[in-house]
């Protein structure tokens, strides 16, 4: 989630989702066997543990207020778990500023000791809590935003990378399975040439220091089809082997089924026929889950897990206001 959607549409809720999933299936003459489903479980982006009914929630941060509410933290876990959900995508927030309780200051390179003792213990309890991987999606805010930047800035780009190493080497000491977003809804769109070359020179240091073999490379947002022509400047020859994709349907853009079918004729135009990770989607929606359901069927693309982003489609604050995201019902259903 880079900025709130517009334009939102009224959600479409239906009464018992597994019932509408078997009439489908008998209309279009298919056995439940042949229903797609996603390759694992999936779950839901986690980063704050709070939102106050004015919709503050900034100073309540997973990662960077982790020390302030660690048992909360805890049962938000295993209610998470115990609603179904395997897989978490926890961002990294960080700028070069103080501290705010979600974003850490990255100030010469890296979140402090504090920090990433957060991290080690948040990663700790996921395990604990039985989650069977996690997604790290980096968020650099503020200066450290490499889409506000006019001209490339190799200080900020190197403390970005910095923090990169710094949270990769800790995710992987955790033992917990993970992947990254390098760049969260950072690949390029018409225009972005400073967010293009920041993503190639990116992604070329990764690679070489890393391989690709646990990163998703970066995500993109709604509007996707007009990103996918750029990802062959970005990852040359060597793409990563799983793509991310964010899904919010939206009046006059088009619902999550258009939005996933848009992409994955672009992708194929490029010849990446990668299995997707659907990194952001509405808040336990059935119509989201219906219709990137009916879409992976129909483009004969899979998707490898979702994480839904915790905001409903009717929603009374911007961007999160559910703490803890606990449903998961509908996805569930849809065999995500």
């Amino acid at each position: 989630m880079r900025r709130e959607p517009v334009g939102r549409r009224t959600a479409w809720r239906v009464p018992a989702l597994p019932v509408v999933l078997a009439v489908v299936m008998c209309l279009a003459g298919m056995s439940p066997a042949a229903v797609p489903r996603a390759e694992l479980r999936g779950g839901s982006n986690y980063f704050t543990y709070r939102v106050d009914v004015d919709c503050t929630r900034e100073p309540y941060g997973v990662v960077n207020s982790y020390d302030q509410a660690p048992q909360l933290i805890r049962d938000q876990l295993a209610q998470m778990a115990r609603s179904g959900q395997r897989r978490l995508r926890i961002p990294v927030f960080h700028h070069r500023g103080a501290d705010s309780g979600t974003v850490m200051d990255s100030t010469g390179g890296g979140i402090s000791r504090a920090n990433l003792r957060n991290l080690r213990e948040l990663l700790a309890d996921v395990r604990a809590a039985g989650f069977e991987a996690v997604e790290i999606a980096f968020f650099p805010k503020d200066a450290n935003d490499p889409a506000e930047w006019r001209a490339f800035d190799r200080g900020l780009y190197a403390e970005n990378l910095a923090v990169i190493r710094q949270v990769r080497a800790e995710v992987v000491r955790s033992g917990v399975p993970y992947v990254l977003d390098l760049l969260n809804e950072g690949a390029p769109a018409d225009g972005e040439d400073v967010l293009l070359r920041y993503d190639r020179t990116l992604w070329q240091d990764y690679r070489r220091e890393f391989g690709t073999s646990d990163t998703v490379g970066f995500s993109m947002m709604v509007w996707i089809a007009g990103r996918v022509p750029h990802l062959p400047s970005v990852y040359g020859d060597e793409p990563p082997k799983v793509l991310e994709v964010h899904l919010y349907g939206q009046e006059g853009n088009g619902d999550e089924y258009r939005q996933f079918m848009d992409a994955d004729a672009a992708l194929d135009a490029l010849g990446y026929r990668q299995p997707l990770i659907v990194g952001e989607v509405y808040y336990d929606d059935a119509e989201a889950a219906d219709g990137i359901r009916r879409a992976m069927a129909d483009g004969d693309r899979p998707v490898r897990h979702l994480t839904q982003w915790p905001w409903p489609r009717q929603s009374r604050c911007p961007a999160a206001d559910v703490a803890p995201p606990a449903a998961y019902s509908a996805y569930a259903a849809a065999g995500f």
